[in-house]
Protein backbone atom coordinates (compact mmCIF):
# COMPACT_ATOMS: atom_id res chain seq x y z
CA UNK A 1 0.00 0.00 0.00
CA UNK A 2 1.64 3.15 -1.10
CA UNK A 3 1.14 6.49 1.08
CA UNK A 4 0.00 9.53 -0.80
CA UNK A 5 0.77 13.23 0.05
CA UNK A 6 -1.41 16.35 -0.21
CA UNK A 7 -1.21 19.57 1.07
CA UNK A 8 -4.50 20.19 3.04
CA UNK A 9 -7.27 21.38 3.42
CA UNK A 10 -8.10 18.58 0.89
CA UNK A 11 -11.88 17.18 0.76
CA UNK A 12 -10.86 13.76 -1.37
CA UNK A 13 -14.66 12.43 -1.24
CA UNK A 14 -16.15 16.04 -2.13
CA UNK A 15 -13.04 16.46 -5.64
CA UNK A 16 -13.89 12.71 -6.26
CA UNK A 17 -17.54 13.41 -6.78
CA UNK A 18 -17.22 16.26 -8.23
CA UNK A 19 -15.39 14.90 -11.02
CA UNK A 20 -17.27 11.80 -11.13
CA UNK A 21 -20.29 14.12 -11.08
CA UNK A 22 -19.57 15.43 -15.23
CA UNK A 23 -19.91 11.98 -16.06
CA UNK A 24 -23.49 10.37 -17.29
CA UNK A 25 -24.65 7.49 -15.29
CA UNK A 26 -22.09 7.76 -12.28
CA UNK A 27 -23.34 7.34 -8.83
CA UNK A 28 -23.16 9.63 -6.05
CA UNK A 29 -21.14 8.87 -2.85
CA UNK A 30 -18.19 6.99 -4.22
CA UNK A 31 -15.57 6.46 -2.07
CA UNK A 32 -12.72 4.93 -4.55
CA UNK A 33 -10.68 6.49 -7.60
CA UNK A 34 -10.11 4.15 -10.33
CA UNK A 35 -7.11 4.78 -12.40
CA UNK A 36 -6.19 3.05 -15.36
CA UNK A 37 -3.18 3.54 -16.87
CA UNK A 38 0.02 1.88 -18.46
CA UNK A 39 2.76 1.01 -15.88
CA UNK A 40 6.51 -0.54 -16.58
CA UNK A 41 4.85 -1.20 -20.14
CA UNK A 42 1.90 -2.85 -18.94
CA UNK A 43 -1.69 -2.06 -18.17
CA UNK A 44 -2.67 -1.52 -14.75
CA UNK A 45 -5.44 -0.27 -12.26
CA UNK A 46 -4.33 2.06 -9.36
CA UNK A 47 -7.02 2.35 -6.47
CA UNK A 48 -7.37 5.12 -4.24
CA UNK A 49 -8.96 5.17 -0.91
CA UNK A 50 -8.75 6.98 2.61
CA UNK A 51 -6.37 5.02 4.82
CA UNK A 52 -7.32 3.18 7.89
CA UNK A 53 -7.04 6.76 10.01
CA UNK A 54 -9.66 8.37 7.85
CA UNK A 55 -6.90 11.57 7.79
CA UNK A 56 -4.93 10.42 4.84
CA UNK A 57 -5.19 8.38 1.21
CA UNK A 58 -3.44 5.55 0.20
CA UNK A 59 -2.94 3.55 -3.12
CA UNK A 60 -2.43 -0.06 -4.67
CA UNK A 61 -1.56 -0.60 -7.28
CA UNK A 62 -2.80 -4.26 -9.71
CA UNK A 63 -0.49 -5.87 -10.82
CA UNK A 64 1.99 -4.05 -8.24
CA UNK A 65 4.09 -1.69 -10.30
CA UNK A 66 7.54 0.86 -8.93
CA UNK A 67 5.87 2.83 -5.78
CA UNK A 68 7.39 6.29 -6.50
CA UNK A 69 6.14 6.29 -10.32
CA UNK A 70 2.73 5.24 -9.41
CA UNK A 71 2.89 8.32 -5.93
CA UNK A 72 3.90 10.72 -8.54
CA UNK A 73 0.98 9.72 -11.01
CA UNK A 74 -1.94 9.55 -8.16
CA UNK A 75 -0.38 12.64 -6.77
CA UNK A 76 -0.43 14.73 -10.46
CA UNK A 77 -4.00 13.34 -10.69
CA UNK A 78 -4.95 14.52 -7.29
CA UNK A 79 -3.71 17.77 -8.08
CA UNK A 80 -2.14 17.08 -4.13
CA UNK A 81 0.27 20.04 -4.03
CA UNK A 82 -2.58 23.00 -4.61
CA UNK A 83 -2.55 25.15 -1.41
CA UNK A 84 -6.13 26.14 -1.11
CA UNK A 85 -5.71 28.44 2.08
CA UNK A 86 -4.67 31.84 -0.04
CA UNK A 87 -7.59 31.24 -2.42
CA UNK A 88 -9.79 30.70 0.33
CA UNK A 89 -8.45 34.01 2.10
CA UNK A 90 -9.31 35.83 -0.77
CA UNK A 91 -12.67 34.13 -1.83
CA UNK A 92 -14.66 34.49 1.18
CA UNK A 93 -13.67 38.48 1.45
CA UNK A 94 -17.01 38.46 -1.31
CA UNK A 95 -20.06 37.55 0.44
CA UNK A 96 -21.49 36.15 -2.01
CA UNK A 97 -18.68 33.20 -2.31
CA UNK A 98 -18.48 32.41 1.51
CA UNK A 99 -21.57 29.56 1.42
CA UNK A 100 -20.08 28.49 -1.59
CA UNK A 101 -16.64 28.16 -0.08
CA UNK A 102 -18.10 26.30 3.04
CA UNK A 103 -19.80 23.99 0.72
CA UNK A 104 -17.00 23.40 -1.34
CA UNK A 105 -14.27 23.54 1.36
CA UNK A 106 -11.53 21.26 0.03
CA UNK A 107 -12.31 20.32 -3.25
CA UNK A 108 -9.62 20.36 -5.54
CA UNK A 109 -9.95 19.11 -9.51
CA UNK A 110 -8.51 16.64 -10.48
CA UNK A 111 -6.90 15.85 -13.64
CA UNK A 112 -6.31 13.16 -16.58
CA UNK A 113 -3.93 10.27 -16.28
CA UNK A 114 -1.93 12.27 -18.75
CA UNK A 115 -2.29 15.33 -21.28
CA UNK A 116 -2.32 13.68 -24.30
CA UNK A 117 -5.71 12.36 -22.63
CA UNK A 118 -6.68 15.84 -21.75
CA UNK A 119 -5.73 17.14 -25.26
CA UNK A 120 -7.95 14.30 -26.92
CA UNK A 121 -10.80 15.05 -24.09
CA UNK A 122 -10.56 18.58 -25.34
CA UNK A 123 -11.19 17.36 -29.01
CA UNK A 124 -14.27 15.49 -28.35
CA UNK A 125 -16.18 18.11 -26.13
CA UNK A 126 -15.24 21.17 -29.13
CA UNK A 127 -19.21 22.29 -30.14
CA UNK A 128 -21.01 19.32 -28.58
CA UNK A 129 -22.49 18.45 -25.04
CA UNK A 130 -20.60 16.69 -22.57
CA UNK A 131 -22.72 13.58 -22.47
CA UNK A 132 -22.23 13.13 -26.36
CA UNK A 133 -18.85 13.70 -26.03
CA UNK A 134 -18.58 11.37 -23.25
CA UNK A 135 -20.47 8.71 -25.43
CA UNK A 136 -17.82 9.24 -28.10
CA UNK A 137 -14.72 8.61 -25.90
CA UNK A 138 -15.77 5.71 -24.48
CA UNK A 139 -16.67 4.07 -27.62
CA UNK A 140 -13.04 5.38 -28.71
CA UNK A 141 -11.29 4.05 -25.64
CA UNK A 142 -12.89 0.91 -26.00
CA UNK A 143 -12.48 0.78 -29.66
CA UNK A 144 -8.21 1.52 -29.36
CA UNK A 145 -7.84 0.92 -25.49
CA UNK A 146 -6.10 -2.06 -23.45
CA UNK A 147 -8.55 -3.42 -20.86
CA UNK A 148 -7.48 -3.93 -17.58
CA UNK A 149 -10.12 -5.90 -15.27
CA UNK A 150 -13.24 -3.84 -15.75
CA UNK A 151 -12.29 -0.89 -17.51
CA UNK A 152 -9.60 0.47 -20.40
CA UNK A 153 -6.63 2.05 -20.08
CA UNK A 154 -6.73 5.24 -22.29
CA UNK A 155 -4.87 4.33 -25.82
CA UNK A 156 -1.46 5.25 -26.50
CA UNK A 157 -0.20 7.89 -28.87
CA UNK A 158 1.05 5.07 -31.12
CA UNK A 159 -2.09 3.12 -31.36
CA UNK A 160 -4.13 6.23 -32.82
CA UNK A 161 -1.71 7.71 -35.30
CA UNK A 162 -1.60 3.86 -36.75
CA UNK A 163 -5.57 4.39 -37.32
CA UNK A 164 -6.80 5.35 -40.34
CA UNK A 165 -9.01 7.96 -40.36
CA UNK A 166 -12.29 5.93 -41.41
CA UNK A 167 -11.85 3.50 -38.27
CA UNK A 168 -11.18 6.04 -36.00
CA UNK A 169 -14.73 8.13 -37.42
CA UNK A 170 -16.18 4.66 -36.60
CA UNK A 171 -16.51 5.35 -32.80
CA UNK A 172 -18.60 8.48 -33.60
CA UNK A 173 -15.96 11.78 -34.05
CA UNK A 174 -16.29 13.67 -37.32
CA UNK A 175 -13.67 14.23 -40.11
CA UNK A 176 -12.32 16.83 -38.64
CA UNK A 177 -11.99 15.38 -35.20
CA UNK A 178 -10.75 12.26 -36.38
CA UNK A 179 -8.05 14.27 -38.43
CA UNK A 180 -7.31 16.60 -35.07
CA UNK A 181 -6.59 13.68 -33.29
CA UNK A 182 -4.87 11.84 -35.98
CA UNK A 183 -2.31 14.12 -36.06
CA UNK A 184 -1.69 15.13 -32.66
CA UNK A 185 -0.78 11.22 -32.06
CA UNK A 186 1.52 11.47 -35.00
CA UNK A 187 3.61 14.30 -33.56
CA UNK A 188 3.81 13.41 -30.25
CA UNK A 189 4.16 9.70 -31.09
CA UNK A 190 7.30 10.59 -33.49
CA UNK A 191 8.45 12.81 -30.75
CA UNK A 192 8.00 16.36 -32.65
CA UNK A 193 5.59 17.09 -29.45
CA UNK A 194 6.50 16.75 -25.72
CA UNK A 195 3.01 17.41 -23.94
CA UNK A 196 5.13 17.22 -20.97
CA UNK A 197 7.21 19.79 -21.58
CA UNK A 198 3.75 22.32 -20.87
CA UNK A 199 4.05 21.74 -17.01
CA UNK A 200 6.89 23.88 -17.07
CA UNK A 201 5.62 26.65 -19.12
CA UNK A 202 4.08 29.71 -18.19
CA UNK A 203 0.27 29.81 -19.00
CA UNK A 204 1.21 32.40 -21.52
CA UNK A 205 3.67 29.58 -23.11
CA UNK A 206 1.56 26.79 -22.97
CA UNK A 207 -1.55 28.27 -24.40
CA UNK A 208 0.81 29.30 -27.65
CA UNK A 209 1.86 26.03 -27.89
CA UNK A 210 -1.66 24.25 -27.80
CA UNK A 211 -3.03 26.92 -30.28
CA UNK A 212 -0.19 26.26 -32.74
CA UNK A 213 -1.30 22.49 -33.22
CA UNK A 214 -4.22 21.74 -35.74
CA UNK A 215 -7.36 21.86 -34.44
CA UNK A 216 -6.88 23.62 -30.91
CA UNK A 217 -8.02 26.93 -30.58
CA UNK A 218 -8.05 29.62 -27.57
CA UNK A 219 -10.83 27.64 -26.10
CA UNK A 220 -9.32 24.22 -25.81
CA UNK A 221 -6.05 25.54 -25.00
CA UNK A 222 -7.61 27.45 -22.00
CA UNK A 223 -9.43 24.39 -21.38
CA UNK A 224 -6.38 21.99 -20.82
CA UNK A 225 -4.85 24.67 -18.79
CA UNK A 226 -7.62 24.44 -16.69
CA UNK A 227 -8.38 20.91 -16.38
CA UNK A 228 -5.65 19.29 -17.84
CA UNK A 229 -2.92 21.14 -16.18
CA UNK A 230 -5.05 22.74 -13.27
CA UNK A 231 -3.46 26.01 -14.19
CA UNK A 232 -5.23 27.90 -11.11
CA UNK A 233 -5.80 31.42 -13.07
CA UNK A 234 -6.96 29.96 -16.54
CA UNK A 235 -10.31 30.17 -17.58
CA UNK A 236 -11.78 29.81 -21.39
CA UNK A 237 -13.97 32.85 -20.79
CA UNK A 238 -16.39 32.15 -23.97
CA UNK A 239 -17.63 28.21 -22.63
CA UNK A 240 -21.27 28.70 -22.50
CA UNK A 241 -21.38 26.74 -19.01
CA UNK A 242 -18.66 28.83 -17.24
CA UNK A 243 -20.66 31.96 -18.49
CA UNK A 244 -24.21 30.69 -17.16
CA UNK A 245 -22.51 30.01 -13.37
CA UNK A 246 -19.72 32.94 -13.12
CA UNK A 247 -23.20 35.18 -14.42
CA UNK A 248 -25.15 33.11 -12.35
CA UNK A 249 -23.67 34.16 -8.78
CA UNK A 250 -21.49 37.01 -9.57
CA UNK A 251 -23.26 39.08 -12.00
CA UNK A 252 -27.02 39.64 -12.33
CA UNK A 253 -28.07 36.26 -12.21
CA UNK A 254 -28.15 35.81 -16.07
CA UNK A 255 -25.51 34.44 -18.64
CA UNK A 256 -22.56 36.61 -18.98
CA UNK A 257 -20.71 37.49 -21.97
CA UNK A 258 -17.02 36.50 -22.31
CA UNK A 259 -16.36 40.00 -21.80
CA UNK A 260 -18.40 39.74 -18.51
CA UNK A 261 -16.62 36.52 -17.46
CA UNK A 262 -13.41 38.50 -17.52
CA UNK A 263 -14.67 41.31 -15.46
CA UNK A 264 -16.47 39.67 -13.37
CA UNK A 265 -13.65 37.38 -12.04
CA UNK A 266 -10.89 39.92 -12.30
CA UNK A 267 -10.95 40.51 -8.63
CA UNK A 268 -9.86 36.85 -8.27
CA UNK A 269 -6.66 37.02 -9.68
CA UNK A 270 -4.57 34.55 -9.34
CA UNK A 271 -7.67 31.85 -9.08
CA UNK A 272 -9.97 33.03 -11.43
CA UNK A 273 -9.94 29.60 -13.40
CA UNK A 274 -10.23 28.12 -10.01
CA UNK A 275 -12.94 29.79 -8.95
CA UNK A 276 -14.72 29.18 -12.53
CA UNK A 277 -14.23 25.57 -11.42
CA UNK A 278 -15.96 25.90 -7.62
CA UNK A 279 -18.90 27.59 -9.44
CA UNK A 280 -18.99 24.52 -12.09
CA UNK A 281 -19.07 21.93 -9.20
CA UNK A 282 -21.51 24.27 -7.20
CA UNK A 283 -24.10 24.50 -9.41
CA UNK A 284 -24.01 20.54 -10.52
CA UNK A 285 -24.32 19.33 -6.57
CA UNK A 286 -26.95 22.07 -5.91
CA UNK A 287 -28.63 20.62 -8.89
CA UNK A 288 -28.24 17.09 -7.09
CA UNK A 289 -28.88 18.07 -4.11
CA UNK A 290 -32.37 19.53 -5.06
CA UNK A 291 -33.50 16.03 -7.05
CA UNK A 292 -32.53 14.73 -4.27
CA UNK A 293 -34.87 16.90 -1.88
CA UNK A 294 -37.66 16.43 -4.48
CA UNK A 295 -37.67 12.36 -4.46
CA UNK A 296 -37.11 12.21 -0.90
CA UNK A 297 -40.47 15.11 -0.52
CA UNK A 298 -41.86 12.44 -3.60
CA UNK A 299 -41.24 9.25 -1.38
CA UNK A 300 -43.03 11.15 2.18
CA UNK A 301 -46.37 11.67 0.20
CA UNK A 302 -46.58 8.30 -1.39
Amino acid sequence: MIKLRSVAPYDFALSLNAMLSRQPGQRAGETRLRIPAMMDGSPAIIEVTPDESGSGLQARCRPESDAEKVGALVEWVLFAELDLSPFYRLATRDSRLHPIMMRMHGLKPMRPASLFEMAVIAVTEQQVSLASAHHVRDRLIRRFGQPVEDVWVFPEPAVLAGASLEVLRSVGLTRQKADYIHNLSLRVESGELNLDALKSMSDAEAKETIVGLRGFGAWSADYILLRGLARPDSVPTGDIAIRDVVGKYLGDGLRTSSAGVEQLLEPFRPYRGLLAFYLLVYRRLEHTDAVKRDQSHGDHTK
